[in-house]
Order: C-alpha cells, then sequence, then structure tokens
C-alpha cells in the first residue's frame, strides 16, 4: 500500500500486475477503503502470567490462535499504529517471533466487479 497521486498510483498499479505471482493490484482512492494490518506474535507467557497476558489481548481485541506449554500465538489485526502499539504492550513477555502482513486493503461497499475467491 502507498499513498501517491494519482497518476504515480497508476504506474505502480502497472507495474505491480507485470509481476509474476500477482493476481491483482488496483489504485484505491483515500478514503473509499479499508485498510488493515494482520500480526502473529509468538510471546512467551508462564503459567503465572498467563493471566495477564489475556487481559492485554483483550484490550488489544487480539486472540490467541495457538497454545502450547512453551509460547502462545497471537493475532492481531487493526492499523498500523494500532499493531505496533499492541506489540509494544506485549514487550513486557518475551517475545520471541513476530510475522505482520503490511497494510491490506478492499475498496468501501459493493459492486467492485472484483471475483470471489471461490470463483
Amino acid at each position: 500500500m502507498i499513498q501517491s497521486d494519482p497518476s504515480t498510483a497508476e504506474r505502480a498499479v502497472q507495474h505491480l500486475q507485470k509481476m509474476i505471482g500477482v493476481r491483482e493490484a488496483s489504485a484505491l482512492p483515500v478514503g473509499g477503503a479499508v485498510a488493515c494490518e494482520v500480526a502473529l506474535v509468538k510471546v512467551r507467557a508462564p503459567g503465572s502470567r498467563y493471566g495477564e497476558l489475556l487481559d492485554v489481548l483483550q484490550l488489544y481485541r487480539a486472540s490467541v490462535v495457538d497454545d502450547s506449554a512453551d509460547a502462545v500465538i497471537v493475532e492481531v489485526s487493526g492499523s498500523d499504529a494500532f499493531v505496533l502499539s499492541c506489540l509494544r504492550a506485549l514487550e513486557r513477555f518475551e517475545i520471541l517471533e513476530v510475522a505482520r502482513s503490511g497494510a491490506v486493503a478492499l475498496e468501501s461497499g459493493a459492486g467492485t466487479g472484483a471475483a470471489s475467491p471461490n470463483s
């Protein structure tokens, strides 16, 4: 995702569409799209601090997607700043690994004409 003038955005779309593995790229108007980022965070949370971890996750509407004896994998989504804020809150635990998607976006409303994933 980039923020630029319309002509630069269109050139970027044309370049992206030529790349192998890119299914679709499009320029979306500012304010006419919904964007967010997803992050998976692996943290070490000893049993004595597990409740504290759950409290932090509740504040950020994050969820536990994998829970093992030695680590917990957490999923959080939102704006870049929101995800970064959650990561900072999780620093009080031992962060083992982080995977972030970067910003992804879809045009607001219906009628974009894009193919559904099942078609």
